[in-house]
């Protein structure tokens, strides 16, 4: 599978491949996935998706900053520029590999499918800026905290302040680890945090080639 890196500027739209019964367009859904979300997709696929819909999958990952070596993390400067890069493909590929079982979800549902990789330390602020440049209309995003959890505790997760904090534009479904979405009014408020520039949390951004049916359909 190859990969492309490209600028994301502000006018960018998400692609839009279906028709609604009443004849108006549907956008793509965006599924925000980590390390262990299967329940984030499989929810998404049960409950989002109608026929025509594709799936993009939205992985957000830290910039490097220190690199490990056998005498401890090390900063790129402190390394050869080979070394350096050798980590970044060491990197690359583990994201890959972590896609590919979600992709095969996908695959299994019959359901087109692409990737976005985004860089950013801030995975809240990263999905606002996301929603906003790339005009997402549907988010899925998981909480590891149960309904139960939520009620209780002050604060919330990522995905509860994504849900607070998106536009009117976008629907955004947080789904607990017990495969149950979680309303709006069900997580406690949380001040905004500032707004920075889109472009700033969007200097890159990865996307896999369009697949359509080759990748997305058996």
């Amino acid at each position: 599978m190859s990969w492309e890196i490209e600028e994301i500027g502000e006018d960018t739209k998400s692609e839009v491949i279906g028709n609604n019964k009443d004849g108006g367009v549907i956008n793509d859904v965006y599924v925000a996935v980590g390390k262990n979300d299967m329940y984030v997709l499989q929810w998404a696929l049960d409950h989002a998706i109608s026929p025509g819909i594709r799936v993009c999958l939205v992985h957000i990952f830290p910039p490097i900053t220190y690199i490990p070596s056998p005498v401890g993390k090390l900063s790129s400067s402190q390394l050869t520029r080979e070394q350096v890069q050798a980590y970044i493909n060491e990197e690359s590929n583990r994201r890959k590999n972590l896609l590919e079982k979600y992709i095969r979800l996908c695959n299994d549902a019959k359901v087109s499918v692409d990737t976005v990789l985004v860089e950013s330390k801030s995975p809240g602020k990263a999905l606002l800026d996301l929603i906003s440049v790339v005009n997402v209309t549907s988010l899925v995003i998981g909480t590891k905290r149960s309904l139960s959890t939520i009620r209780v505790m002050k604060g919330h997760g990522i995905g509860e302040y994504v849900q607070k904090n998106a536009p009117a534009s976008c629907q955004v479904n947080v789904v607990g680890e017990e495969g149950k979405k979680i309303k709006k009014g069900e997580a406690p408020s949380q001040p905004e945090i500032a707004k920075q520039s889109n472009r700033n949390l969007f200097e890159w951004m990865c996307f896999s080639p369009k697949f359509h049916g080759e990748v997305g359909r058996k």
